[in-house]
């Protein structure tokens, strides 16, 4: 059963849980980026998308041939000659790092987990995730609350912004040791959780945005079309890169509206899917434009180098949650595409 998908054993058998066979999986330790699943390595580094250093992390590893669902657990080679290809799914508790920089904890209940943090003086965040590391969805953060006490006496409540807990600590001095006590359901007992933090915490900051005309920076990048555990790409390939102007503006287009329509179901934590898509699609317009009067070229650099660094934001406000920052990011995006259609007019729409 999914719910038991944490059972591990050495041998066949039945699940001690709900009874059922147990099913062969074979499980490697691979590096990953800590807020984008995309980018899938054999080896640490860092992510070629904002800069954090990977972080090693348990995922399910299998191999399949196009056109067919089943997977195999072993690599080998398909009907039509080509080899299988490895995929990726992921795991529960297959990835205990701290997605910020705090102290992460898995609760009694073996499905939530939760993060502190302290970035600045008198300034406590709490992270909270699901049994597979993902930031829950706001539905559930608003099922949550929680207070911190500390050293001194004194009781903090702990307030809901976004998919994140917050409380001010004032006359925190460090190191700093609080206790956060954590109800997951309304009525529900609390769960108590200790951190303690020698210094501030640190979450890495994203690497500089890449835009056409800026260098190539030193980072070990991941090949365009990289799969998701579900499938999802990050990007697009060579072979899917269209080659005419009027489709790799339709398809930008498709990718705007796309993004608009994520949001406004809620979905934005796989906004970052389309917003990457159109990126590309945007860096393969401006290349198009080379001969264009310096006037037009310079107003198109303008509008490709927003719609990047949109791109970026988009995707970290996206897995935070935050519904008011993506919303604001998505305006600029759509901005910056609908300017990239004007420099094209002789293009139909």
């Amino acid at each position: 059963m999914p719910q038991d998908a944490d059972v591990i054993e050495d041998k066949p058998g039945n699940c001690p849980r709900c009874g059922m066979r147990l099913l062969p999986v074979r499980l490697v330790s691979v590096w990953t980026c800590p807020i984008h699943a995309a980018v899938i390595t054999d080896a640490a580094g860092v992510c070629p998308i904002d800069g954090r250093r990977l972080i090693q992390v348990t995922m399910a590893e299998s191999w399949t041939c196009p056109g067919d669902a089943k997977a195999a657990m072993e690599p080998g080679t398909c009907p039509d000659g080509t080899p299988r290809k490895a995929t990726y799914a992921a795991r529960p508790h297959g990835n205990h790092n701290p997605q910020h920089g705090g102290a992460f904890f898995m609760a009694p209940d073996n499905w939530h987990h939760l993060e502190g943090t302290y970035p600045r003086a008198g300034f406590f965040r709490l992270y909270l995730y699901d049994d597979y590391t993902k930031p829950l969805p706001a539905d559930k953060v608003r099922a949550i609350s929680g207070r911190l006490t500390t050293a001194d006496g004194r009781d903090i409540p702990l307030t809901r912004n976004g998919r994140v807990l917050e409380a001010h600590v004032p006359q925190a001095a460090l190191p700093l040791t609080v206790h956060a006590h954590v109800r997951f359901d309304p009525g529900g007992a609390e769960n108590l959780f200790d951190f303690t933090f020698p210094s501030y915490t640190t979450d890495a900051r994203p690497a500089a945005v890449r835009t056409a005309t800026s260098p190539t920076p030193a980072v070990p990048a991941a090949p365009m079309g990289t799969p998701t555990p579900a499938g999802i790409k990050l990007g697009l390939s060579a072979a899917e890169m269209p080659t005419e102007l009027p489709a790799l503006l339709k398809g930008l287009r498709d990718r705007s509206n796309q993004i608009h329509s994520l949001i406004q179901q809620g979905q934005y934590a796989t906004v970052y899917v389309p917003a990457f898509e159109a990126k590309d699609l945007a860096l393969a317009l401006e290349s198009k434009d080379a001969a264009a009067p310096p006037a037009q070229r310079a107003v198109l650099d303008t509008a490709v180098s927003q719609l990047v660094r949109d791109t970026y934001l988009l995707d970290a406000y996206g897995d935070l949650g935050n519904e008011q920052r993506i919303t604001g990011a998505y305006s600029e995006f759509a901005a910056a595409v609908d300017i990239i259609g004007t420099l094209f007019p002789q293009v139909a729409k």
